[in-house]
C-alpha cells in the first residue's frame, strides 16, 4: 500500500520539482539580465566622464552613421535622421543640415516630441522580454558599446569599424607594454628620421599615399647575377624571369588575410572570381572553401615558417600550389652580403632545398630593402614612434598585389563585424596582438590602409573588405611623394 500511495504521489511530486526548476531557471536568468544590463550602464556612465574630463568627441555606432549618410545622399539632403540609441527615426518635411554634417537629436529632453509615459514603458518591458527570451533560449545576448570601446580584451567591440587614427592609447594595458618594449628595442639597427606627416597637419590622401608608395618602394625579387648570388649554382635555382612578367597583366586581385574573422563569411565563390589570390605562410583551404575560397595564385610565406619543421616546408602539399614569395628580415642598412652571411632565419638553405626537391615550382625571394622602403613610408604617416621591426606580411602581400593588379580587394585584413581574438582560422590560437599587432607594426599599417580604401565602411564591416586601386591605373602627376 505504500508503495501503491508513492506511486501514485510521483507525478504531484515531479510537476512540483520541474515548477521549482523553471521558476530557478527564470529568477537565475532575471538576475543575469539585471547584472548585464547594469554593468554596460555603469560602464558607459564612465566613459561619458572620462570623455569630459579629456574633451573627447563621442563617437557613435559606425554602422547608423552610414546608414544615415547613405539616407541623407539618397534623399538628396531633404530628410533629416536623428540616431536616439535605438531605431533610425526617418521626420520628413524638416530642414536638412549640410550633407557632410550628421544631425543629431537634441540634448534637452523638452525639445523632443512629446512621447506618452506608457508608452515609454511598454518599450522597455518589451526589449526587456526580448533579451530574456534570449538569454533563457540559448542565444549570446552581447550588448553593443560605443565605438570609443578599443579596449583589445573585449568582444563587444566587434561591429566598429577601424579608425585611421588608432594609436597605441587605445590598446589594452598588456599589448601596451608589449609595443613599448618592441618600439625600444632595435634588433635591425633602423635609422628613424623626422617623421614629415606625423601628426594631424599636412597628411597626404590616399591618392597621394598610393603615389609614394609605387614611387618609393618598388616590388623586387633577387637575382643570380646580384653580390653573393652571382654563381653558377645559384643561376640554377633562382628564376629568369621576374614576377610580373611571369604573372602577366591582372586586372582585378584578391589578398586574402588569415584572421579568425573570416570564418563564417561566405565569402569563398567572391574570392575565385578573382584573376588572381595571394594567401599566406601555411594558411590552408581544406574544410574552409566556403569562406576562404580554393583558388591559390601567390602565396607569401615568411622565413621563419620556412625554417620551422612544425610546418613541413620541404614536404607539404600546401606550398606546391601557385607561386611562392618569400621574405626574411635584414638589418636596416645592410647590403645582401651581410644579409647573405646571417639571415634572421636559414631561407637561402631552405630555398635550395625546396628547389632541389620541387625544380618546377616558380620560387622568388623578395629583396629585403622592399620591407625597410615600406617601414619608412609607416613611420613617416604614424603620429607616434612605431615598432622597429620590419612590416607583417599581410601589409608586404598588399603592396605586392598592388604593383601587380589593377584593382586589390583585401578581406579581413581590417576586421568586420566578426572580429575575433582567434589569430588564424585554421589554428586554435587567440591573442588581440594578432589584429592590433605586437612584433609588427600591424597598428598603423592598418590606419594606412583605411585612408587608401575607395570602397565604403559598410563593406569593412560586414565583409572586412577593402578596395585599393593598382598602381598601374593611377595619375600620380600632381601627387605629392
Amino acid at each position: 500500500m505504500d508503495l501503491l500511495r508513492w506511486l501514485m504521489s510521483a507525478p504531484r511530486r515531479a510537476s512540483r520539482g520541474c515548477v521549482c526548476v523553471t521558476f530557478s531557471c527564470l529568477c537565475l536568468a532575471v538576475l543575469y539580465l539585471v547584472c548585464l544590463e547594469t554593468g554596460l550602464m555603469l560602464q558607459d556612465s564612465v566613459m561619458r566622464k572620462v570623455q569630459q574630463r579629456h574633451h573627447i568627441e563621442p563617437v557613435s555606432n559606425p554602422i547608423m552613421k552610414i546608414l544615415r549618410n547613405n539616407i541623407l545622399n539618397a534623399s538628396g539632403g531633404n530628410i533629416s535622421v536623428a540616431y536616439v540609441s535605438g531605431p533610425i527615426h526617418v521626420l520628413s518635411n524638416v530642414t536638412s543640415a549640410p550633407k557632410h554634417h550628421y544631425p543629431v537629436a537634441p540634448e534637452k529632453k523638452t525639445s523632443q516630441p512629446a512621447v506618452s509615459w506608457w508608452v515609454s514603458l511598454s518599450h522597455g518591458v518589451s526589449h526587456f522580454f526580448h533579451a530574456l527570451t534570449s538569454v533563457m533560449s540559448g542565444s549570446q545576448h552581447e550588448p553593443q558599446r560605443p565605438s570609443y570601446w578599443h579596449n583589445a580584451t573585449r568582444r563587444s567591440s566587434h561591429w566598429a569599424v577601424w579608425d585611421e587614427k588608432m594609436s597605441s592609447n587605445q590598446l589594452n594595458k598588456r599589448l601596451q607594454k608589449v609595443f613599448l618594449n618592441y618600439r625600444a628595442m632595435n634588433k635591425y639597427n633602423v635609422v628613424q628620421g623626422d617623421r614629415r606627416w606625423g601628426g594631424n597637419r599636412d597628411q597626404p590622401t590616399g591618392h597621394e599615399l598610393l603615389c609614394m608608395l609605387r614611387e618609393r618602394a618598388s616590388v623586387e625579387t633577387l637575382q643570380s647575377h646580384e653580390g653573393p648570388l652571382d654563381t653558377v649554382e645559384w643561376a640554377k635555382y633562382l628564376p629568369v624571369q621576374n614576377l610580373s612578367d611571369e604573372l602577366g597583366h591582372l586586372k582585378n586581385c584578391a589578398v586574402v588575410s588569415s584572421a579568425g574573422s573570416i570564418q563564417r563569411s561566405s565569402l569563398g565563390k567572391e574570392i575565385d572570381a578573382h584573376d588572381a589570390v595571394l594567401r599566406f605562410n601555411s594558411a590552408t583551404v581544406l574544410r574552409y572553401a566556403d569562406d576562404v575560397g580554393t583558388k591559390t595564385t601567390l602565396r607569401l610565406i615568411n622565413s621563419q615558417v620556412m625554417a620551422s619543421e612544425r610546418h613541413r616546408f620541404l614536404d607539404n602539399p600546401l606550398y606546391t600550389a601557385g607561386i611562392l614569395v618569400a621574405w626574411d628580415p635584414s638589418p636596416y642598412s645592410a647590403n645582401l652580403n651581410e644579409w647573405f652571411k646571417k639571415p634572421d632565419y636559414p631561407i637561402f638553405t631552405r630555398y635550395k632545398e625546396y628547389r632541389q626537391k620541387h625544380p618546377d615550382q616558380p620560387f622568388y625571394i623578395l629583396h629585403p630593402q622592399v620591407q625597410w622602403r615600406l617601414w619608412d613610408i609607416i613611420q613617416e604617416n604614424a603620429a607616434e614612434r612605431i615598432q622597429r621591426n620590419p612590416p607583417s606580411s599581410g601589409f608586404l602581400g598588399i603592396f605586392l598585389m598592388l604593383s601587380l593588379c589593377d584593382v586589390v580587394h583585401v578581406y579581413e585584413y581590417l576586421p568586420s563585424r566578426r572580429q575575433t581574438d582567434l589569430c588564424h582560422y585554421y589554428e586554435r590560437f587567440h591573442d588581440a596582438a594578432c589584429t592590433l599587432g605586437a612584433y609588427h607594426p600591424l597598428l598603423f599599417e592598418k590606419n594606412l590602409v583605411k585612408r587608401l580604401n575607395q570602397g565604403s565602411d559598410l563593406d569593412i564591416i560586414l565583409h572586412g573588405k577593402v578596395t585599393l586601386q593598382g598602381f598601374r591605373t593611377l595619375n600620380c602627376s600632381r601627387a605629392r611623394v
